[in-house]
């Protein structure tokens, strides 16, 4: 019985501490680093870098030129389901139609370099990958 009891709090213990390590993996500064849209690559800017960080459950993205300081051209919010991300867009520089709907990303970490794939509104399939700077 003792036997058990141990077994099922280690089980416990994983668990929760899967789904610590998981739901905050996120967090952080990620840089743009390519993608690939509609099947045609495009590799990060030399010109310009766009970092998001992520904070609990929100998120902000900065363009940064080295003339300029770091510009703001979306935030929101989003959520981790599994292997899912759900990203809320709240706020966008540019006019958008994303603005206040929710995309499902399937995402991927693997050390510091993550990788989200979906399909926006418009139809087009996206994967976009990210390395974390902080």
């Amino acid at each position: 019985m003792k036997k058990q009891h141990i077994t099922i709090s280690i089980l416990v213990i994983i668990i929760l501490m899967q789904t610590a390590c998981s739901s905050n993996s996120f967090k952080g500064t990620w840089q743009y680093d390519g993608g690939i849209y509609d099947g045609k690559s495009q590799a990060a800017s030399a010109d310009f870098k766009m970092q998001r960080t992520y904070t609990e459950d929100k998120y902000e993205a900065f363009m940064l030129e080295d003339s300029n300081g770091p510009q703001k051209y979306g935030s929101g919010s989003y959520k981790i389901k599994g292997d899912s991300f759900l990203v809320t867009s709240e706020y966008s520089s540019q006019p958008s139609q994303l603005v206040g709907k929710t995309i499902a990303y399937k995402f991927k970490i693997n050390n510091d370099k993550l990788t989200i794939n979906g399909t926006l509104p418009n139809g087009m399939k996206v994967e976009e990958y990210w390395k974390k700077i902080k």
